[in-house]
Parts: structure tokens; C-alpha cells; sequence
């Protein structure tokens, strides 16, 4: 408490909205919606019946790992046009830290914080450079990474310090911030927090952490703390890897995270036209590009609704959301385009050679540069086709020389399984890759011998 007391009067604040509601935002990764339903119930009645939530229910993820996902949401940039800003992985992002919104918090007069747990995990830290100077005026690092290596601490369970989960040394340190700048409107703070370590590698560890969350968000209401807090509880994206993931279901959870927005119980009786957008929204496609605009009108909050231009792929969430907005407004990738219908259909033999040809082409373009290290993979057998009928064909009903599909395959060596979009074209009897390929199952142990964190998944060491 000391710490953030003096950190606040060497804290120049220059800038206050209309209205001043500070913004905590807590995330966990690889929890998808539907995990979240089936894993931590009681914090998910919590916040939809307790503290009144606006859960969005066609919330879509934009990118495969945490890293674009949460990049977006921060930013509202994709991972290209963030080497575009003059930063590449080989660098840290402290020349680009004005490009993330918790600067414009800054400039506006909050206070600051960020919390990581497992930081050689996270997106800004997992073979990335992270920041030399702080990013925010609280950034609880260098505490969290001593104790991540402390041997003793962790000898008898790795989601512990000690006898305490980290998750409620994490939550203890966002009540504290809480209580010592949200007794006012004129001591507003941005909290973003993300954890790791209890999904990254089991989707099932949830059940572990539902009555801890649960218990912070009651402390969060019973502290009177969300009564000037817009707090938004979210996830990156689904299960990534294993055998749900090969599955129809697991693709859709995969690409299916959660997005859950709390405002103040005064915000719902001032503002009623707002929450009404906010509800509306609810059933519209979003991404966390619309996040990342929505977090932007709360530094200027100025209670206006619109109706949001479909043409932009970032909405905010006080702007109605189009009906008729689909995937390529949003710029969502077709791989993880959740409105697109995928269908068992029958594909002869020589047209699923084709497509499974392609993608093993496709795969060793990739590998090239890595090719003395990595062995050539070759395709082995094949797993699912199904025909992609896009949100878009389906409103325009136009006839195309063209299919889409989603073909998994697995190769050899590795018995590795990919997942990638294809269009074949009925004419030529030809054939292209046309997302991302993605690996769906581990590859742990497999691709050592190099560094790269895109040539990995597709590596096989010889």
C-alpha cells in the first residue's frame, strides 16, 4: 500500500473523461466458452446473476495462439501490422508500448497494472523480448519470476507459492490497487491481468480454479469495488491440442473464447440506451478488436450510440453492432470463422488426394529454410474433409468455380496432424492453400533443434 501511495503522488494526472470508470480486466488462457460453462460454473452464475454481466455469445477469436488474440484486444493491430510499427521479435515492445491501451489509460490520468503469472509463457515473453522499462506504472514481474524459480516455494504444487494459490496472490494484488485508487472518480486505474499457468496445459484444471475466481468476484462486489469498475472477464481462445481438438466440436471451441462485461449497477439506471446497445451486441458477431475500441470510448466516455459502420473490422460496444456483419467485415481468418458451415460431404478419392497433396506442398515450402535440421514431412493418411460453405456464399447464393474445404492430415515423420482450408477449383482440378495451416495435436520434444516459434509446429528434427 506504500508503494502504490507514492506511486500516485509522483502520478501526474493530465487528462479525466466526462465519466471516470476505472477498468479491470482478468483473462485466462485456453478456456473456451463452452469449458468455462462446464468447468467453472460458479463463477459463471456469479457474474451472470450477481453482478448482472453482458456475456457476447458470438464472440469469435482472431488468431490460433494468446499472442495475436491478446495483441488485438490490447492494441487492435494484427500481428503484421505490428512488425509494421517497427517492432520484430528480436526486439522488446518499449517502443511500441504507446500502441497498447493501457498508455492511453496513462495519458488520461489512471493508474496502471499488470499481472502475468508464468512469464516465460506469456504472449509478450514466450521467445519474445517483453519490456525493459516497465509498461505500466505497477508491473509485477520481477516478484512473480523469483517465485516462479524458486525451487522451495514450488516443491509441492506448481500453482502454489507456498500454502497459497498464485491466482489469489494475483487476486490479492488487484484488490489491494482496487481499495487504494477506486475511492474516487478522481483516482481511476486500468488493470489488465492474464493467467497461464492452471489451463495452458489441461483445459480440465478450470474445475481447480472456479471457486477461487468466484470468490474474488465476491470480494469484488462485497468491497463495493465494481461500483466504479467496468470489469471484463475474458479468454484468448479454446483448446488448441489433442483429441477433442481433432473433433468437430473441439474445432468450434477452439476458436469460441469467452468475453464476459460488468458495469456498476448506477451505470445500468444512468445510462439505459447504452446498456440496451450493449444487449443488442450480445447476439452480433465480435471480435476483440471491438474490445480494444470499446476500451478506447471509456477513456473518452461520452454516453453516445450510433449505429457502428460495417465497414470498420473494430465496433465499439456502446455503437450498434450491424446484423448483417460476417467474418470478412471483422477480418477473421476463414479457418476460425465460426459462422462458416461445415459439411460431411462426398468427396471422391482423386479430389481428397489433391487437397492433401497441397497441403503436404505447402508444408515443405514452409520447412524449406529449416530443411538441414528438419526432416521433409510427407503425407501418411488423411483425417476429415468437409466442404466450407462461408457466411458470405451463403448470403450472395452465387455459383463459383471454386469449393472451399477443411482437410485435417497426418504426417510422417511426427504423426502430426494439420488443419488447413483449401480451395479447389472445379475447372482445373487444382488446388491452394488458403489460410493458415495449424498443428492439432503436441509437438513437445519434437522440434527443438530450432528457435523459431512459427517453423516449430511444422519441424520434425532429424
Amino acid at each position: 500500500r506504500v508503494l502504490f501511495r507514492s506511486n500516485y503522488q509522483n502520478h501526474v494526472a493530465t487528462y479525466y473523461p466526462k465519466e471516470t470508470l476505472s477498468v479491470l480486466m482478468i483473462g485466462i488462457d485456453g478456456n473456451s466458452k463452452q469449458n468455462f460453462q462446464r468447468h467453472m460454473p460458479k463463477t459463471r452464475n456469479f457474474l451472470l446473476n450477481d453482478l448482472n454481466a453482458i456475456e457476447l455469445h458470438q464472440y469469435n477469436k482472431l488468431g490460433e495462439k494468446t499472442y495475436p488474440n491478446v495483441v488485438a484486444l490490447l492494441t487492435g493491430k494484427s500481428q503484421t501490422e505490428m512488425i509494421r510499427s517497427n517492432w520484430t521479435a528480436a526486439q522488446t515492445f518499449d517502443n511500441v508500448n504507446d500502441d497498447f491501451i493501457w498508455s492511453d489509460f496513462r495519458k488520461a490520468g489512471y493508474r496502471t497494472g499488470t499481472v502475468f503469472d508464468q512469464y516465460h509463457l506469456t504472449a509478450f515473453h514466450y521467445q519474445k523480448k517483453g519490456w525493459d522499462k516497465a509498461p505500466v506504472d505497477f508491473y509485477r514481474r520481477a516478484g512473480l519470476h523469483y517465485r516462479n524459480r524458486d525451487k522451495l516455494m514450488r516443491r509441492h504444487n506448481k500453482h502454489c507459492i507456498g500454502d497459497i494459490p498464485e491466482i489469489t496472490l494475483n487476486h490479492d494484488f488487484w484488490i489491494q490497487m482496487a481499495t487504494t485508487f477506486n475511492n474516487s472518480k478522481t483516482r481511476p486505474y486500468f488493470g489488465f491481468s492474464f493467467s497461464v499457468h492452471l489451463t495452458h496445459d489441461s483445459h480440465n484444471m478450470a474445475s481447480a480454479g472456479d471457486h477461487l475466481y468466484h470468490r474474488f468476484l465476491q470480494e469484488l462486489k462485497d468491497k463495493n469495488i465494481i461500483n466504479n469498475t467496468v470489469f471484463i472477464f475474458f479468454s484468448d481462445h479454446g483448446q488448441r491440442f489433442g483429441k477433442t481438438r481433432e473433433m468437430y466440436n473441439g474445432k468450434i471451441e477452439s476458436s469460441t473464447p469467452y468475453m464476459f462485461l460488468v458495469f456498476p449497477p448506477w451505470f445500468h439506471r444512468k445510462y439505459p440506451q447504452i446498456i440496451k446497445v450493449l444487449k443488442i451486441n450480445q447476439e452480433r458477431l465480435t471480435t476483440n478488436r471491438d474490445i480494444y475500441e470499446t476500451l478506447r470510448d471509456l477513456v473518452n466516455f461520452q454516453a453516445t450510440t450510433k449505429l457502428g459502420d460495417i465497414n470498420k473490422r473494430g465496433i465499439s460496444l456502446f455503437q450498434e453492432i450491424p446484423r448483417e456483419r460476417m467474418c470478412e467485415h471483422a477480418e477473421i481468418p476463414v479457418e476460425y470463422c465460426v459462422c462458416n458451415q461445415l459439411t460431411n460431404s462426398n468427396v471422391s478419392s482423386s479430389i481428397s488426394l489433391v487437397l492433401a497433396l497441397t497441403v503436404q506442398d505447402k508444408l515443405r515450402k514452409i520447412i524449406y529454410p529449416v530443411r538441414l535440421k528438419c526432416a521433409q514431412l510427407t503425407f501418411r493418411s488423411l483425417k476429415k474433409v468437409m466442404e466450407v460453405r462461408s457466411d458470405r456464399s451463403n448470403v450472395n447464393q452465387t455459383t463459383t468455380d471454386s469449393t472451399l474445404y477443411m482437410i485435417s492430415i497426418a504426417t510422417t515423420p511426427g504423426d502430426a496432424i494439420y488443419e488447413a482450408t483449401v480451395k479447389f477449383f472445379n475447372s482445373t482440378k487444382k488446388a491452394e492453400v488458403v489460410s493458415e495451416i495449424i498443428r492439432i495435436n503436441m509437438y513437445r520434444g519434437q522440434a527443438e533443434c530450432i528457435p523459431s516459434p512459427v517453423l516449430r509446429p511444422f519441424c520434425y528434427c532429424k
